[in-house]
């Protein structure tokens, strides 16, 4: 029971310290050796993960569903990212697709 309570904390702390980049739609992927990389509509470079994480293979597939079918999406940062910038440090928390 502890650990769902930890769990549970751990999950409204990281969600409630980040910041969702502005709905675009996906212009580039480059999934690389290391990291898989997207570049949104608007936006500059950004890490999605790195390409051994199951969660960033798993962005991907949704990044890469929502470029074929012109779909846009959001994708979230910790809080303080700068959606503008040329970033590939930091990985993303989760990806949104948007039917329109």
């Amino acid at each position: 029971m502890k650990g769902l309570i930890f769990a549970m904390g751990l999950f409204y702390s990281l969600s409630a310290q980040a910041i969702d980049c502005p709905p675009a739609k996906v212009v580039h992927l480059q999934p690389q050796k290391a990291n898989i990389l997207v570049k949104l509509e608007g936006q500059d470079w950004h890490k999605v993960g790195s390409a051994d994480d199951p969660g960033a293979k798993a962005m991907y597939s949704a990044l890469l569903a929502a470029q074929m079918a012109g779909r846009t999406v959001t994708i979230r940062y910790p809080d303080g990212y700068d959606c503008l910038a040329y970033e590939l440090s930091t990985d993303a928390y989760m990806v949104r697709t948007h039917n329109q």
